[in-house]
């Protein structure tokens, strides 16, 4: 019987039976372990560890049987213990192995790899559960099967005399089979509570600094469960924000831009009171207006609408707003200034289905005269203070861009009214909605105007915005909206 071996010999059997696998063990560490998938590692080194320790207890058991003459079913229990401690062995060095993974991913400054599949940490759980209740209930029942066995080969008085005494044996036995697997599932406790601590250590850490707006770390990914899974979304969003941040960034040095090439300032001109502005439906928009210097004492004002919204209509924007400061060059008229940029603009688009309206105005303060261009764009509305009616300005002509062959119409009105108003609108200010679905419309606008007509353009410009934003009662502004007061003294 196993019992019935003295300790040193097997004590011995271990101790040669663990160093024969331990000198096995770096040569297969080698090839299975360290060139396995950063997230197959640790369950590559349980496989192994555990694997080394059952052979352990199949040589021990086998050195027992050759030498000792010790049966093999004498040495189940002893074959049983080896199996638990290398369980709980095994699983704490594996925990081990993914700490270290932790850690080295931690030095990385490159984003991780997000793992390709999940294994739930709920089934890591029950899978430790069971098999420590399993080699608890084991090691139980060949305890109490033993005694039972070697009670039955005694008659009842040693039985009667020597049962406090096996009573005492049995309880110890088993009180301390449970206290050592209890330390060893505290262990591993300790070893998977370290683990997570430095999960969450690391996750909370980064969140803090991405709230801060440090974005320059990752959460590094080293497992293959739920934390790998939080982990790699992490990433994700800081990816994301990165980008947010790139693009915002962009758009700011964008607004900049655009901001810049707007009038900063009203130009003095005898006779006339300006004022203009455009409020954006997003950071950059395609509406524009510029006052230009024109020979002769003349001014030249300028409201274009680039189609659709954003970067790229602010691009086409800056196109056309190039080609006309060009055309301004060699000015000789309102239609020859349009038909130039016109037949820029539409070598320009080519194929690209972008245009731009644009309502180009010329006033000749000292003859009173005002000429205009319409290229489908909104028409102005010319204020009459005397009758208290509106002029609009028509005319013909298509958008910007889009047949490099169209010819531009020049229209033209001698003489005005003292106290005239005339007001270049785009299409944002007429058409935007409030909630019940209605828009601006015309009306409202030539009602704001003649209301306030009295005042200097900047009141009469600020009146029209309040009457605008009271109207929309909070609704977002869905396109650009851009309006010129010129007030003619």
């Amino acid at each position: 019987m196993l019992e019935a071996l003295p300790s040193v010999m097997l004590g011995a059997s271990i101790l040669v039976s663990l160093l024969i696998v331990l000198a096995l063990r770096r040569f297969i560490m080698a090839g299975y372990v360290h060139t396995a998938p950063t997230f197959d590692q640790p369950r590559r080194q349980f496989i192994l560890e555990y694997a080394l320790f059952i052979m352990a207890g199949s040589m021990a058991i086998s050195a027992n049987k050759v030498y000792y003459g010790i049966p093999y079913a004498s040495g189940s229990m002893f074959f049983i213990g080896f199996l638990a401690f290398g369980f709980f062995i095994a699983l704490d060095l594996s925990l081990e192995r993914e700490r270290t993974m932790i850690e080295e991913r931690m030095t990385t400054q490159s984003p991780p790899r997000a793992p390709d599949s999940l294994r739930p940490m709920t089934r890591k759980f029950f899978m430790v559960a069971l098999m420590t209740t399993l080699y608890v209930m084991v090691i139980i029942i060949l305890i109490i099967s033993r005694d039972l066995s070697w009670l039955k080969s005694m008659d009842s008085d040693q039985i009667a005399m020597l049962m406090p005494a096996t009573t005492r044996t049995i309880l110890k036995e088993i009180s301390f089979i449970m206290a050592l697997l209890l330390l060893m599932v505290v262990n591993i406790l300790i070893s998977y509570s370290r683990n997570l601590k430095i999960l969450f250590d690391t996750e909370t850490s980064i969140l803090e600094s991405v709230s801060k707006g440090d974005l320059s770390r990752f959460v590094p990914v080293a497992t293959n469960d739920e934390f790998g899974a939080i982990a790699s979304y992490t990433n994700t969003m800081i990816h994301s924000l990165r980008d947010r941040i790139r693009m915002l960034t962009a758009l700011k040095v964008a607004t900049e831009v655009q901001k810049n090439m707007l009038p900063s300032k009203v130009p003095a001109y005898p006779g006339i009171d300006m004022a203009g502005t455009i409020i954006y439906c997003q950071e950059v928009g395609g509406d524009y207006f510029d006052y230009m210097a024109l020979p002769k004492n003349r001014l030249g004002i300028a409201v274009t609408d680039s189609a659709g919204h954003g970067v790229g209509a602010a691009l086409h924007m800056t196109t056309a707003r190039a080609f006309m400061r060009f055309a301004t060059e060699s000015y000789q008229g309102p239609a020859i200034l349009v038909n130039a940029v016109n037949r820029h603009l539409a070598r320009d688009n080519n194929e690209t289905g972008r245009f731009a309206t644009l309502f180009f105005l010329e006033i000749d303060s000292a003859q009173k005269a005002l000429k205009w261009v319409r290229a489908g764009h909104e028409p102005a509305l010319l204020l009459d203070p005397d009758t208290g009616t509106f002029q609009v300005l028509m005319g013909k002509g298509m958008a910007l861009g889009v047949d490099e062959t169209m010819e531009y119409q020049e229209y033209r009105i001698n003489g005005w009214t003292p106290g005239s108003v005339l007001l270049i609108f785009s299409d944002g200010l007429k058409e935007s909605r409030n909630k019940a679905g209605e828009m601006f419309g015309e009306k409202r606008i030539s009602h704001a105007v003649k209301q306030h007509q009295d005042k200097p353009a900047d009141q009469i410009q600020a009146m029209l915005i309040k009457a605008f934003e009271h109207f929309r009662t909070g609704e977002p502004v869905e396109d650009d909206v851009t309006m010129v007061i010129i007030k003619l003294l």
